[in-house]
């Protein structure tokens, strides 16, 4: 992480707004909430980080309703319940049969951040990209966690908990979440007599 071009890049922009752009849930054919027979073992898996797809774009009033120039930062996560037994028996997550996952929510949002008057987007573009890398989840995070709140709810099954968003400690986003608990200690049970 490169703490100088961060700096640089806060310095020269303010979020204006965060909008969903694509989104797809998915359950299990055979997974009918509320009515599950017997209980069920999922463990809770995450994976989430910027998409490295960066547009800087300038508006007038009447095609944004605001005049200005604005950097547009996408950022995509998912969340999926997969099935203890299959999840034991499995090499990875790759090697997980499709009917394993017994429900899969996934979103990409894009971030607007205003970029102030005397920035010059071409010599900001390095420090716009570590931002990406590193500080674009705070501004999508809050977004992500009602979205699979309100799924769940939709779907009818208990919320699925996002933890607080932390900062990576690399620019590679693995399934895992830096300083979350590991994929085998978070567990949900649903069951029908709760």
């Amino acid at each position: 992480m490169n703490r100088e071009m961060l700096d640089r890049a806060i310095q020269s922009i303010s979020i204006h707004a965060v909008f969903l752009r694509n989104s797809r849930v998915r359950c299990k054919e055979d997974f009918l909430p509320p009515f599950i027979e017997t209980d069920v073992h999922l463990t809770t898996q995450h994976r989430f980080g910027p998409i490295g797809q960066m547009n800087v774009i300038k508006t007038t009033e009447s095609t944004y309703g605001i005049a200005g120039r604005f950097v547009l930062l996408y950022f995509e996560a998912g969340v999926r319940l997969v099935g203890d037994v299959a999840l034991k028996t499995a090499v990875d997550d790759n090697s997980l049969p499709d009917d394993a996952v017994y429900v899969e929510i996934e979103a990409e949002f894009c971030a607007h951040y205003r970029l102030s008057p005397s920035a010059d987007p071409e010599e900001l573009i390095p420090a716009l990209e570590e931002f990406g890398r590193y500080n674009l989840g705070y501004h999508v995070w809050p977004y992500w966690r009602e979205y699979v709140q309100s799924v769940c709810t939709r779907i009818g099954i208990p919320t699925i908990p996002i933890h607080m968003y932390r900062i990576p400690q690399t620019s590679t986003h693995t399934v895992q979440q830096p300083g979350c608990p590991t994929l085998d200690e978070h567990r949900m049970s649903v069951n029908p007599t709760q």
